[in-house]
């Protein structure tokens, strides 16, 4: 190899797991694909996958919102809503 080349490098791209649902949040409630979550930043959103890496992020929620975007949020970082008056059943803060 010349001096100017430099070694190849490997880069390693883990995919996350889905699961099936539903799973259970911090607050005891379940959530499943098609439920509306809230996020304090994002707003509602409807959750299309439920996903897994295995590792310190624990269970992440896919969720899409009304203008199109797609988040992937951590389930200590929403709140299920009540899609029947859109609202959290809880009330309470995110903090």
């Amino acid at each position: 190899m010349a001096s100017n080349e430099k070694a190849p490098s490997e880069i390693v791209l883990e995919l996350p797991d889905h699961l099936e649902g539903p799973v259970q949040m911090p607050s005891g409630e379940q959530v499943s694909i098609g439920d509306e979550v809230e996020h304090p930043d994002f707003g509602v959103g409807r959750v299309f996958r439920i996903a897994t890496y295995h590792d310190e992020l624990g269970i992440l929620l896919c969720v899409e919102y009304s203008d199109g975007m797609h988040k992937m949020l951590g389930i200590d970082f929403v709140k299920k809503v009540n899609s029947e008056n859109a609202k959290s059943p809880g009330g309470g803060s995110f903090e």
